[in-house]
């Protein structure tokens, strides 16, 4: 190790790359530690019964292909995290396709399944999509929203990560999955590991426990997705706070769903398909037909439904049917001006809601006349109609009557020293 760090000193090196160099040092990487830390990552799964999503560059896969077709053959999945680990928002679309086909090339070489994409550094473009798209892969993971979780904690250090990787609020923007033109975007959750190791220097298991387990409580009570980022080599000082979280997670009614993201990126595109099927019946009635991918769920609120339902959260029934009727004195449903945007139409029906246009309010539980939408707007949206108890059916963001959803995640960056110092150096 001395002859690359020594050599490596005399480059010139970022403060990234010093902190790289630190983390070398810290955690003693060689091959085998790196090996040993994939697989205690892993280990530490097992109880729960879920797996991990592991953004992998191409490079190091190339170089190291064992353990990760060992580990793919347990259940872990691998995404693509560039070919090297580079800053994608500098690149232009066609260096990005050209980037996106080498990779490709050795995930196939090496038989290592990828059906989605992580930034490094989380940084992208407007040419990052079209390329992800162009290659008909499935889901990009790569914009970060920041959780107010640290009660005045943070470090200037930690504060220009957010700026770095241009990171948005979770108060403003909410955590969940998009889909748009085939491509399923999945925010990723800060803090992250780096963060809370590096960046907020917490010295304690409890300190990082109390923060991850804190946005596992706000993404529970608003129904959302927290994508925990873990980079394997700290799975030793961070394994209790993973565990915290998926300990905690497993507790809690009605469920989280633990999902890798390919997975949660196959289920939120396959549920935006639902049809959903309503006939007028006479006396305030109404016939339902829902045809939607296996674990679909029907929620109802402060209607009489004709079918068995169950107790679930925020107010809600849990209808144990498909096919059934509702007697309402009004239209459970949110309807939409011939105005508003269409945008605002795509992002309720991704959200569970029936949507239908009308020219007027003919009684519908909500009805909503807005020709601008933006990604700003959604959250103000949410809250516009979760804040009430109006009558309303609805489809489940999350399979099987989960109520939120929780995604394990890690980027591999490098698996052995030589791999590291060939990403310093821009070999």
């Amino acid at each position: 190790m001395k002859p690359l760090l020594v050599a490596l000193k005399g480059k010139g090196l970022s403060n990234l790359a010093r902190r790289s160099l630190t983390l070398v040092r810290r955690y003693g990487l060689t091959a085998g530690k790196m090996a040993d830390a994939l697989r205690q990552f892993a280990v530490a799964l097992r109880p729960f019964e879920c797996s991990a999503t592991f953004p992998i560059t191409a490079e190091v896969l190339g170089r190291n292909p064992r353990i990760i077709q060992e580990l793919q053959a347990q259940g872990i999945e691998f995404a693509i995290h560039g070919y090297r680990h580079v800053d994608h928002s500098l690149l232009s679309l066609s260096e990005q396709l050209a980037w996106l086909s080498a990779a490709r090339q050795v995930f196939a070489r090496t038989s290592i399944e990828a059906h989605g994409f992580r930034c490094p550094y989380f940084r992208w473009n407007t040419g990052t999509a079209a390329a992800l798209q162009q290659h008909g892969l499935l889901y990009d993971s790569s914009q970060t929203l920041a959780w107010d979780v640290l009660n005045r904690q943070e470090t200037p250090a930690y504060l220009h990560a957010l700026n770095f990787y241009g990171a948005r609020s979770a108060t403003q923007y909410p955590s969940l999955p998009s889909f748009k033109d085939n491509l399923v975007r999945i925010p990723c959750s800060l803090p992250d590991d780096e963060a809370l190791v590096e960046r907020l220097a917490l010295d304690t298991s409890d300190q990082m426990s109390d923060l991850w387990l804190a946005i596992l409580r706000r993404t529970c009570e608003l129904g959302e997705l927290f994508t925990v980022g873990l980079h394997p080599e700290r799975i030793g000082p961070c394994q209790t706070a993973l565990i915290s979280v998926l300990t905690q997670a497993r507790s809690l009614t009605p469920a989280v769903w633990i999902a890798r993201l390919d997975e949660i990126a196959a289920w939120w595109r396959d549920r935006t398909g639902t049809a959903i099927t309503v006939t007028n019946l006479a006396g305030e009635q109404l016939r339902l037909q829902v045809v939607g991918p296996t674990g679909t769920t029907v929620l109802a609120r402060a209607v009489q439904a004709g079918a068995v339902t169950k107790s679930w959260a925020d107010g809600y029934q849990r209808v144990d049917a498909m096919t059934f009727t509702v007697r309402c004195p009004v239209r459970p449903f949110i309807g939409l001006s011939p105005s508003s945007s269409p945008k605002l139409a795509g992002f309720l029906r991704q959200q569970g809601y029936i949507v239908e246009t009308v020219q007027a309010n003919y009684n519908y539980s909500y009805y909503l006349d807005q020709a601008e939408f933006t990604a700003e707007h959604e959250r103000i949206v949410l809250a516009q109609i979760d804040g009430t108890d109006r009558p309303l059916l609805r489809l489940g963001r999350w399979p099987n009557g989960a109520h939120s959803a929780l995604a394990i995640t890690g980027d591999i960056d490098a698996l052995t020293l030589w791999d590291y110092g060939l990403r310093l150096t821009g070999k």
